[in-house]
């Protein structure tokens, strides 16, 4: 089935004609809510045309067989109140995969913060209060509701953008490698040492790829981590050789497990690659985060930006992805990373705004 609403088609709040789907039991509330949408517009807020139904299930039939920029939604329905409401217009929508995301505002007569909370949580765009409604309130919500949205759209359709470009150099990198490296067994021995270091560097690159094209994108799923567990776990991941990690303090936060342990091996392996195989590591707590730092030379302050970068590798075998990844990481949490010096010197990086406990 084609798709009846794409992201092409939405409005441009600030010109055309926007449609709007009102879903609401009250005649009363309907009417005035008509009103302040079709009444004293300026050039801020387009011309709108307001469909009005008073159930879940006459808005999911509307959706089917109409394109709307954004849907009203009221949690007081019949068979349903409260964020119920929203969930079973999410569950309808979830179903008919053919039909694109629209933005959704819910409105409500109650002034309640944690149901609130919940349908944003739950996501709806924004929450409004019935009572307090005027035609500017109303007017200003749509209008950032979808353009809020239509960013979100557009967010996502550039994840998976990239990690479909990742997939796809992955797969087209993979095929002469494994070929490649079928051949090295004829090479003569003098020349075989450079082609297996360039050939193993291709793979790391095809990884780190494939790995930051997944660890950047938003977390959703969080647990609680103990620094300590993880830092032990991922010290057991990485070849240490002579190097030595030490946890001065422990603490436990929020955060997703498995990119948590990707930050702390990448880390861990970048403080190994630059300040040698006998590098003694620190990991403990800051007033807002932790930090992770080394006894090696350090990173020059007119370098501590430039590390992040994805593609910068002072080392000869490095891919350039490590740190980048690290950043990825960190951003996808909302977090701060910023690399200052360590107490002995070496480079220390200090991961931020996290609600940590000890």
């Amino acid at each position: 089935m084609t798709p009846k609403h794409t992201d092409q088609q939405t409005t441009n709040v600030l010109e055309g004609t926007i449609s709007v789907l009102l879903v609401e039991d009250n005649p009363g509330d309907a009417k005035l809510f008509q009103h302040h949408i079709n009444t004293n517009r300026n050039a801020s807020f387009p011309t709108a045309t307001v469909t009005h139904v008073e159930s879940v299930n006459a808005a999911i039939s509307e959706i089917e067989t109409s394109s709307y920029d954004i849907v009203l939604l009221d949690l007081g329905l019949p068979g349903s109140s409260g964020v119920e409401t929203l969930e079973r217009f999410n569950e309808e929508m979830s179903e008919r995969i053919e039909i694109h995301s629209i933005p959704v505002v819910v409105l409500t007569g109650l002034k309640n913060d944690r149901i609130a909370v919940e349908a944003i949580e739950r996501g709806a765009q924004d929450y409004l209060i019935k009572d307090d409604v005027n035609r500017k309130v109303l007017n200003r919500t749509i209008r950032y509701a979808i353009e809020r949205h239509r960013k979100e759209q557009q967010l996502r359709q550039e994840k998976e953008r990239l990690e479909e470009f990742a997939n796809v150099v992955s797969h087209d990198l993979r095929n002469p490698l494994t070929v490649a490296k079928s051949h090295v067994e004829t090479i003569e021995h003098d020349g075989l040492e450079p082609v297996e270091r360039n050939l193993s560097r291709m793979e790391d690159i095809i990884e780190d790829v494939l790995t930051l094209a997944r660890t950047g994108q938003e977390v959703s799923e969080l647990t609680t981590v103990y620094l300590k567990s993880v830092a032990q776990e991922c010290w057991q991941q990485v070849p240490t050789e002579e190097a030595t990690m030490l946890v001065t303090e422990n603490i436990d936060f929020q955060a997703d497990n498995q990119r948590c342990e990707q930050l702390f091996e990448n880390i861990f392996r970048n403080s190994i690659e630059h300040a040698g195989e006998d590098v003694t590591v620190r990991v403990g707590r800051t007033d807002s985060g932790f930090f992770i730092e080394d006894d090696g030379p350090g990173i020059p302050e007119s370098d501590r930006e430039q590390v992040f970068d994805a593609g910068y590798t002072t080392a000869r075998d490095g891919t350039g992805f490590g740190l980048n990844i690290v950043k990825a990481i960190a951003e996808a949490h909302n977090w701060n990373i910023e690399i200052v010096n360590g107490s002995e010197g070496g480079a220390r990086f200090e991961i931020s705004n996290i609600d940590a406990h000890s």
